[in-house]
């Protein structure tokens, strides 16, 4: 990298981190603020591990609310007195441990005194709601290092959750619902790979058609087929492989997030460190980059950008299409119409949040599927002051203030989203 380019990534790490840390000094301020002027000194919140072992902690909320708030704050401050060469290192640590402080505080005053928060449940639920980022924006990273934008992840998605729906159920088995739904994505990617390369159409506007062509396709499909015969949506669930792994699923805490999931866990995580290594350690992932950000240069180097590009895309397709099984056989439910909800294109913000990174995915997929996992708790908490309607938004606040608030300007790869032409300069 250039002098030039170091000074232009450091100039934008450096505002990142000054907005970053100006936003959590004001954060804690009304957080603790707040707290010390509406929190009653005697109530107390409890944190329980449900799964495992019963054991319970009871602290008073206001002490933590405040302590809490005040860690918050000195995090903003940090990021200011930082030094810029400090920054690029433990910036986004700075910010993350923020952010977390808040995130805690803020859930110790909302929990219902005597309820009890079940960290155990919301873990374990927090990484299985983080599967279909993981495989959509996976899904986006193969594609955008390729040069093309894959807006298409959502409807690959209702393809993928369509077809396995389907073929369970007619197969009586799991694993075929989960192959159909794979191949399902690559050949919804087809057409876009095809367009993208050999006719150089606007990547974006061909996303869209293609998420609205899966939208009435798969609703068509479903009327006629499964809303006809009920035996058609009725796919085989995948259960869990706990009993399978001794006393390992017992360990607390760790033992129900990482040792009681289901199959489509453990196929994400490999696929963040496989693609991951692909991508970095491998002839074909330095080819991929290179096409991404340089295409002319690999055209000289004799790489053939749009076949590469094509087949990228495809591929692409293969993770985004088995994420849609998520939604039917990993959840052992019913397909109905446009079910993903709009959850592909939030993979999308969890790729850029994730700065076209596998393990940047990983850790902003962990975050949104927090965020759903919150969700699902505080609807079945008794006495939840929070409206529900509210919540049922709270994935996709999530989604604006962390793309607008903390992220900053994300660069994706320099050709991204540009067709070429052989011989281009």
């Amino acid at each position: 990298m250039s002098t030039q380019a170091q000074i232009a990534v450091s100039d934008r790490v450096q505002r990142r981190c000054t907005r970053a840390g100006f936003g959590l000094i004001g954060a804690g301020i009304a957080l603790g603020g707040l707290g010390l002027l509406l929190i009653d000194g005697g109530r107390t919140t409890s944190y329980r591990l449900d799964q495992t072992v019963e054991s319970s902690w009871t602290v008073g909320t206001l002490p933590v609310v405040v302590t809490l708030s005040a860690l918050a704050a000195l995090a903003g401050i940090a990021l200011l007195v930082l030094p810029d060469t400090r920054l690029p290192r433990f910036g986004g640590v700075t910010i993350g441990a923020g952010i977390a402080a808040l995130v805690i505080g803020a859930l110790s005053w909302t929990v219902t005194p005597g309820v009890g928060f079940p960290i155990e449940f919301v873990l374990a639920t927090t990484l299985f709601l983080s599967l279909p980022f993981i495989f959509g924006a996976l899904s986006g990273v193969v594609a955008e290092r390729s040069g093309v934008i894959n807006l298409g992840i959502e409807g690959q998605f209702l393809a993928g959750a369509f077809t396995a729906a389907l073929l369970a159920s007619v197969s009586g088995n799991a694993y075929v619902g989960m192959l159909a739904a794979t191949i399902s994505g690559v050949c919804s990617t087809l057409l876009l790979a095809w367009l993208a390369t050999r006719f150089q159409v606007n990547q974006v506007v061909t996303g869209i058609i293609l998420n609205l062509l899966a939208l009435g396709l798969t609703g068509f499909l479903y009327e006629r087929l499964m809303r006809a015969d009920g035996s058609l949506n009725q796919p085989v669930g995948v259960r869990k492989l706990g009993d399978s792994l001794g006393f390992l699923p017992d360990i607390p805490i760790l033992g129900p997030v990482l040792f009681d999931q289901n199959i489509f866990v453990y196929v994400a995580l490999a696929c963040v460190f496989v693609v991951s290594f692909l991508l970095f350690r491998t002839r074909w992932g330095l080819r991929t980059r290179a096409v991404g950000e340089h295409p002319a240069a690999a055209d000289a180097a004799g790489i053939n950008v749009n076949r590469l590009r094509f087949w990228n895309v495809t591929a692409a397709g293969a993770l985004s299409g088995f994420g849609g099984a998520f939604f039917t056989i990993a959840n052992n439910v019913s397909f109905s119409k446009n079910m993903t909800a709009g959850l592909g294109f939030v993979a999308l913000a969890v790729m850029i949040v994730g700065r076209w990174h596998p393990f940047g995915v990983l850790t902003a997929a962990l975050l949104f599927g927090f965020s759903s996992a919150l969700q699902r708790f505080l609807n079945t908490m008794p006495g939840n002051p929070i409206p529900t309607e509210f919540l049922g938004m709270l994935p996709y606040v999530v989604t604006l203030v962390v793309v607008a608030g903390f992220i900053g300007r994300a660069v994706a790869p320099a050709a991204d989203g540009i067709p070429y032409t052989p011989g281009d300069k």
